[in-house]
């Protein structure tokens, strides 16, 4: 990809950053409501319900029904407030209404919920992308397109490029190859080599071929981002889309296990992890180039790898509650309280602070050193 620094996004990117935000939002949401009708027909008093960390302040809170809805202006997560969450809360200790006085399968069925939500979302909404556009194939028509124009004030934006556009030609080499990776390293290619120097580019653009001139700036950019037109299979019966669904995302996770390894063996640096920001931009982006269905896929496949890391037991998680009550059913007894609480805290900070990582890691790799 050819990237140059960007301060704000593209105007006409506004539309599918929003769409990519609200898909985010709901897969949030609906991993808490998992967790909420849960815990509300197992008959655990729900006292809060929020959307986003509770840190910084509150945009947004309103009491129905006796519980407390809020939406926090720190909106990477959700969580699910129980009386057991507040040492101060009025609430018996041995009120039947607290989470801690359920049955461990009552408590194993909250904590799982959640997942589970986003486990079952994650594969309707792929099987919904396969029956209405298809299987992707792995591969793209062989055509390079513009799939963006990162900056008003780019050598792309002073030449007339926009995007959509068709590269056909630049600086006077058909544009070519056995498939479409080969084509996009030649515009890479022929736009490094032709650093501050104009040269003809013809593009086709809603049928018709268009010449213009553009000229790289001198670190061989003109900024703009290249798009391929996705393949896909169509699928008819429902059942044969059911499979594919299954094997893609079991393929999926697959991959997300066998990148874990990677990352704790150091074959994968930590600046390629990936948060909310860069998920919304590069989902952006996958929308503007190849459509809604691309969006939609990235949604899915991102509420599959929840619900498997949701899963890892580590404190603060729902895999680490779920691990301490395995504890718990194999001793005979709870964990102590306290060693709980101190590990659960610990872990909480943990994650604080990893999420604080992966955000800088975002703001740098999407806007100050966009990653090429």
């Amino acid at each position: 990809m050819i990237y140059e620094m960007m301060a704000l996004p593209d105007p006409s990117r506004i539309g599918s950053i929003l769409m990519m935000l609200i898909f985010i939002s709901v897969l949030i949401i609906a991993h808490e409501l998992g967790h909420f009708f849960v815990a509300r027909r197992c008959g655990v008093k729900v006292e809060r319900f929020g959307f986003g960390l509770p840190f910084g302040p509150t945009l947004w809170s309103k009491k129905i029904g006796g519980v407390e809805y809020c939406i926090h202006a720190c909106l990477f997560g959700g969580y699910v407030a129980f009386p057991d969450d507040d040492p101060e809360n009025p609430l018996p200790k041995d009120s039947p209404e607290r989470f801690e006085n359920k049955s461990i399968g009552a408590r194993f069925a909250v904590m799982v919920a959640g997942v589970t939500v986003n486990a079952i979302l994650g594969w309707l909404l792929m099987f919904f992308v396969f029956m209405n556009w298809g299987y992707p194939t792995g591969e793209a028509e062989k055509k390079v397109l513009i799939g963006n124009v990162l900056s008003a004030t780019s050598p792309a934006a002073e030449a007339g490029i926009k995007k959509g556009d068709e590269i056909k030609s630049l600086a006077g080499q058909t544009i070519q190859g056995k498939d479409y990776m080969v084509m996009m390293k030649q515009v890479q290619s022929l736009i490094e080599k032709s650093r501050q120097q104009t040269v003809p580019l013809q593009v086709l653009r809603q049928g018709k071929l268009v010449d213009l001139k553009v000229t790289p700036n001198k670190e061989g950019k003109v900024g703009i981002q290249l798009a391929a037109v996705a393949k896909y299979e169509p699928v008819t019966d429902p059942v044969d889309g059911a499979a594919k669904t299954s094997v893609f995302l079991g393929n999926v996770i697959g991959k997300q296990f066998e990148a874990f390894g990677k990352l704790f063996t150091g074959q994968m640096p930590l600046n390629e992890l990936a948060g909310p920001i860069r998920i919304v931009d590069e989902g952006a982006s996958m929308i503007d180039q190849n459509g809604v269905q691309t969006g939609l896929m990235l949604t899915a496949i991102i509420s599959v790898i929840l619900a498997v890391m949701n899963l890892l037991p580590i404190p603060a998680l729902d895999g680490g509650h779920i691990f301490f009550l395995l504890i718990e059913a194999i001793k005979g007894s709870p964990v102590k309280q306290e060693f709980r609480e101190r590990v659960t805290q610990y872990g909480f900070l943990g994650l604080l602070a990893l999420i604080g990582f992966i955000l800088l890691n975002d703001i740098n790799n999407t806007f100050i050193n966009p990653v090429k």
